[in-house]
């Protein structure tokens, strides 16, 4: 559900530069589903603390819980640059807190307890790396001291290194395993995220450190994300490419599909941050934008067919039978590798 939040939040951000009232439209929007959402994940803690401990244990589901306070990240900003207030400040560190405490618990969870396999691995787990490197833009958009400055790059070092090691780690997962199961084919996307947040970051970065320490990174910044830049790029092909193996077997709409939206506005965000120095990113920028746009409309168009025709659903949400089957389905797919695509 919260991959709704950061589609269309990411959808919001990038529209700033593009339709700045879509903007401000979607922030409404998006503050009435976050209350809601995060009601309806309080609802599911008191009514089924069993199943969210084992999905929250579950290296295959656990990353997924980052969602909720990424979501609260995501507004933060948005409000701080609509309407600043106490409320993106309470957002901002509400949501820095949970993801950090998320981003060290979840690892030391799956060291100590839990014997995962390569074939358990997928894009979700890219979303706790991309936790951490989204606070720095909320931050960067205070006024800038040393405290901010040593807080927002304490998070940006978690979160990239965290980036690295998953891409390391998945990218030989995806060699030596058969593809996720077509349910976890959009997660493949998430790569994109952190390295579109990368770029921002990198570039507000250098921002900073000419205001706290006198110093300009500026050239450095725009050289280093050009290059991310391309990696992204390669990343997007081969995704797309994966993305076409999938379609050739049975691959049906389902929530997961929000990872394709977010990590796009992600990218092209980066790609509008680098627009800014660099002219040849112009009317790339462009492009991904109405690629994004296009591909958010199709999946919330997907999405209220979903929720408002009752033939597709199998029953309640909060169904603790549906919460069960979908898990116990996921892990029965992982381990007996039925599904997978080779």
């Amino acid at each position: 559900m919260f991959g709704i939040i950061l589609g269309t939040g990411g959808v919001a951000l990038a529209s700033q530069t593009f339709l700045p009232l879509l903007t401000t439209m979607l922030t409404y929007l998006l503050t009435i589903l976050f209350v809601l959402f995060t009601l309806l994940l309080a609802l599911k803690l008191l009514l089924y603390p069993k199943i969210v401990r084992s999905e929250l244990h579950n290296p295959m589901s656990g990353n997924f819980y980052a969602l909720q306070p990424i979501s609260a990240i995501f507004l933060s900003i948005l409000y701080r640059r609509l309407f600043p207030s106490p409320v993106d400040i309470a957002l901002l560190v509400y949501g820095s807190i949970v993801v950090l405490g998320l981003a060290v618990y979840l690892p030391y969870h799956f060291f100590a307890n839990v014997n995962i396999d390569f074939s358990q691995l997928h894009g979700g787990w890219f979303i706790t790396p991309v936790a951490t490197i989204l606070v720095p833009d909320a931050i960067f958009l205070y006024p800038m001291n040393e405290v901010n400055l040593v807080i927002a790059l304490a998070y940006f070092g978690i979160g990239t290194l965290l980036f690295f090691l998953v891409l390391s780690v998945l990218f030989f997962r995806l060699l030596s395993h058969t593809l996720p199961p077509a349910e976890l084919a959009p997660t493949n996307f998430i790569m994109l995220a952190p390295i579109g947040i990368l770029i921002v970051d990198l570039l507000q970065i250098s921002n900073a450190a000419d205001v706290v320490l006198g110093t300009n990174l500026k050239a450095l910044a725009i050289v280093t994300g050009s290059a991310l830049w391309g990696f992204g790029l390669w990343a997007l092909l081969v995704n797309v490419l994966l993305l076409v193996k999938y379609t050739r077997s049975k691959f049906p709409f389902h929530m997961g599909w929000w990872s394709f939206v977010f990590p796009s506005s992600a990218f092209t965000l980066g790609t509008v941050s680098l627009s800014k120095s660099l002219q040849p990113f112009l009317p790339v920028s462009d492009i991904l934008y109405v690629f994004l746009i296009t591909i958010w409309a199709i999946v919330s168009i997907r999405t209220l067919i979903l929720v408002v025709v009752p033939s597709i659903q199998e029953g309640s949400l909060y169904s603790k039978h549906n919460w069960k089957k979908w898990s116990s389905r996921l892990t029965r797919r992982f381990q007996e590798g039925h599904g997978h695509v080779r």
